[in-house]
């Protein structure tokens, strides 16, 4: 015969059986929200509405897509664990998201012990641009500029904490050159400063420049990717301009708070596979320079705690803060 507390173990594990049984037969009985930590017009949100789109579609209930940009993610972060962890919140994530601990030591969150990963989506090269008043025509002359004017020539990024900005600040080091951070809360509203002329230079998704650039409104110098990107095919790789230590991606990817049910995620997983390997899909992120990269929550997982590590270090060298 079994022992109280032993009974009310196997009692308790029968019907948290049971709970997660019907959850997975019932997910999802109404709309999920994608909460998208930038602005509208970013990469963020380009892929964000793409993959929202597709994924209803498997799901059989509408996905809205929730911009709430600020803080370097971190409200949409705090917005998503103020919600219910079952499934119906989920939170778009870059590279911000690992890099916020190393930076901000106070946070009210860990994405690795609050959060669970939900699945890959794309990998993005990155792009250093400038005003086309500038006068650079390839990233050493920017250097040999920006040694000549320490301070002066400042680098807009999506915000405090993303890839951009510890790659430019790694750039600084590396080069030995003083570019000043203008962080600004998404690409959207960088490009519209860098394009209007009021900062001299940017470091953005590959993507977000495209269009700038066969407008003439903002000239592309290289590409931080080991390949050169098919939409800006002219641009050397940071290995072709003599850094190949500053090669690097900006990759996103979807998590939800770590209480949310193991069936809720594999759920969102299995449409997130399905979405990514649709050729319209696939075709689409082509166009803007963007590579899918599907897989299991578990990939993801450890992809999340190496890069924790990666960013970390260089931040460490750097001595970047959050101020």
């Amino acid at each position: 015969m079994l022992s109280g507390d032993r009974l009310k173990r196997v009692l308790a594990t029968i019907v948290a059986s049971a709970v997660l049984g019907a959850h997975a037969q019932t997910f999802p009985s109404k709309p999920v929200r994608i909460v998208v930590p930038f602005p509208p017009g970013g990469a963020a949100d380009i892929t964000s509405r793409v993959l929202g789109e597709q994924m209803s579609q498997g799901l059989g209930q509408p996905v809205v897509i929730e911009n709430r940009p600020g803080g370097s993610t971190i409200i949409g972060a705090e917005a998503v664990l103020r919600s219910a962890p079952d499934g119906y919140t989920v939170f778009v994530v870059f590279p911000s998201f690992i890099i916020n601990p190393s930076v901000r030591p106070g946070m009210s969150f860990h994405p690795l012990k609050d959060f669970r990963a939900v699945g890959h989506t794309v990998n993005m090269p990155m792009t250093i641009a400038v005003h086309p008043s500038v006068p650079a025509s390839t990233l050493q002359d920017l250097i040999d500029l920006a040694r000549s004017q320490p301070g002066k020539l400042a680098y807009g990024t999506p915000g405090i904490a993303t890839t951009h900005h510890v790659m430019g600040e790694l750039l600084n080091l590396t080069a030995k050159v003083k570019l000043t951070h203008a962080p600004f809360q998404g690409g959207a509203p960088a490009l519209t400063a860098v394009t209007g002329g009021h900062i001299q230079m940017i470091y953005a998704n590959t993507t977000e420049v495209v269009q700038a650039s066969k407008a003439g409104r903002i000239r592309p110098l290289v590409v931080t990717s080991a390949e050169r990107s098919d939409v800006l095919a002219d641009v050397p790789t940071m290995k072709e301009a003599g850094y190949p230590q500053l090669e690097a991606y900006n990759w996103s990817g979807m998590v939800v708070p770590s209480a949310t049910p193991l069936a809720a995620i594999n759920r969102l997983n299995s449409e997130l596979v399905r979405a990514l390997a649709l050729p319209a899909v696939r075709e689409k992120f082509k166009t803007y320079g963007m590579d899918t990269n599907a897989g299991t929550p578990q990939a993801f997982d450890a992809f999340l705690r190496a890069e924790f590590e990666r960013y970390g270090a260089v931040v460490r060298e750097a001595g970047i803060k959050a101020d």
